[in-house]
């Protein structure tokens, strides 16, 4: 991991802005650059991690292929086998639609049918959600790696009934969105444990409790490390949270709605479904009102968005490799 790197200075430790009030002062706060170092100290002791910051690296070439020719991105698919095979099987079943009787058998004949971008973002995405669940080995990191490929699945219909443009990224903003707490709770599980404690008794939001304890907050960590990544620009962008929702959807920019996209999904997929009925009910009704101004998406489209992902994940549970 290289912290002299001029790239995407805009994440860097040292640029990124701690000034905001915080409503909880906290004797106990971290250094945030001591942990952050220690943090990547810990991926670059881990061997499954190195492997995932190495493989980054490939999803980052299949990203940035915004020119290239299909066969010239379908080459670079190609050299990962087992992702070949895994994707093939996806495009065959339901998980897109079904487009053939004979079935898809090349990636090439999967980009002409569903289009080159598509299969693009379909192998960035289904990387990452690989190497995400491979790495984890508790169930709290198994459930997150999920949850992660079901914020996918619901921006991504999102995106397409919007027919928005400049939506690349979109699917890949939103697995990644809570990467930093995935990687504090993988990498320094004592520390997540005191920030999930100062949640339930602070009544802080993990934004707020993280910073509390560490001194920065799950995104910024996320955003760090995906700039370490040298992820494009606008993924970064929009992992960023919101919080200002009395914004007219017509007056925001495509990379805003982005944003609030991918922190909606985010807040419906972290419901709690092991509780009541009525409350999940609830729940769903108080995100769908939060979000009403500046995406209108009603409970009725945001309970159907919720069992459409689910009911994707489920029918496709041995592919993705979800017991």
């Amino acid at each position: 991991m290289n912290f002299s790197d001029p790239h995407h200075a805009g994440i860097e430790l040292d640029r990124i802005d701690f000034s905001s009030n915080h409503p909880v002062a906290d004797e106990s706060k971290m250094d945030y650059k001591t942990f952050i170092k220690t943090l990547s100290g810990n991926i670059m002791k881990n061997g499954s991690f190195l492997t995932f910051s190495n493989q980054i690296r490939d999803v980052n070439q299949i990203l940035k292929m915004k020119y290239s020719s299909a066969n010239d991105i379908a080459d670079v698919i190609l050299k990962d086998m087992a992702l070949t095979t895994k994707l093939l099987k996806l495009v065959n079943s339901s998980f897109y639609g079904q487009f053939s009787d004979k079935g898809i058998s090349t990636i090439s004949e999967a980009m002409i049918i569903l289009g080159t971008e598509e299969i693009k973002l379909a192998a960035a995405g289904l990387k990452i959600y690989e190497i995400m669940n491979d790495v984890a080995k508790v169930r709290i990191l198994k459930d997150k790696a999920i949850k992660s490929f079901q914020r996918s699945i619901i921006v991504r219909e999102l995106a397409l009934e919007e027919k928005m443009e400049h939506a690349e990224y979109i699917q890949i903003t939103a697995i990644l969105y809570d990467f930093g707490e995935y990687l504090v709770a993988l990498f320094s599980p004592e520390v997540y444990l005191r920030i999930e404690i100062a949640i339930d008794e602070k009544q802080l939001s993990k934004e707020q409790a993280s910073k509390c304890i560490i001194g920065i907050s799950y995104s910024q960590i996320g955003r760090f490390f995906a700039s370490r990544w040298h992820l494009p620009l606008p993924i970064i962008s929009a992992m960023k949270p919101v919080s200002n929702f009395n914004f007219l959807k017509n007056r925001l920019s495509t990379g805003e709605i982005q944003r609030y996209m991918c922190s909606f999904s985010n807040e419906l997929c972290n419901i709690d479904f092991s509780m009541p009925g009525d409350t999940i009910g609830k729940q769903i009704l108080e995100i769908s009102e939060k979000y009403k101004t500046c995406l209108g998406i009603t409970p009725s489209k945001s309970l159907d968005l919720l069992k459409m992902s689910s009911n994707k994940i489920t029918k496709h549970a041995s592919i993705l490799k979800i017991s």
